[in-house]
């Protein structure tokens, strides 16, 4: 026959040590406390890009004088050193931020409001964004 002593013992145990693990691991989630870092207050004057292009002579608007340069700008995210702009030539679309190598071949090197500045060696490219596409 069952003894209803040992079967009570046992079903104690298997009720009390689970209780007993989760007890420790909520003591354990209330000494743990997350580490927030002050990171200060940040200056819109530090976000704008200090770098600009201001020799208009070595601009060359889209694609009239090289061919191979022939994106289309199809979304921007500014944020200074971190802008980044979307561009498009012919089915593939290209993720490129600020200070990286599009294609391996134009860097991207200043993004405003509507326009992104590209450079390859000593040519410069403005790509506008147009609004109807």
């Amino acid at each position: 026959m069952l003894n209803f002593k040992n079967l009570k013992y046992i079903f104690l145990i298997v009720l009390v040590v689970p209780g007993f693990y989760f007890a420790i691991l909520f003591v354990n989630s209330l000494s743990n406390k997350p580490d927030i870092k002050d990171i200060g207050i940040i200056k819109f004057d530090d976000i704008i890009s200090n770098q600009s292009v201001t020799n208009n002579q070595e601009l060359i608007e889209g694609n009239q004088n090289d061919e191979d340069f022939s994106y289309k700008l199809i979304g921007i995210r500014s944020g200074g050193k971190d802008s980044s702009v979307v561009v498009k030539k012919a089915n593939k679309e290209y993720l490129v931020v600020v200070g990286q190598m599009l294609e391996g071949r134009f860097e991207l090197i200043e993004v405003t409001n509507n326009s992104a500045i590209f450079r390859n060696g000593q040519k410069v490219y403005r790509i506008n964004y147009d609004e109807k596409n």
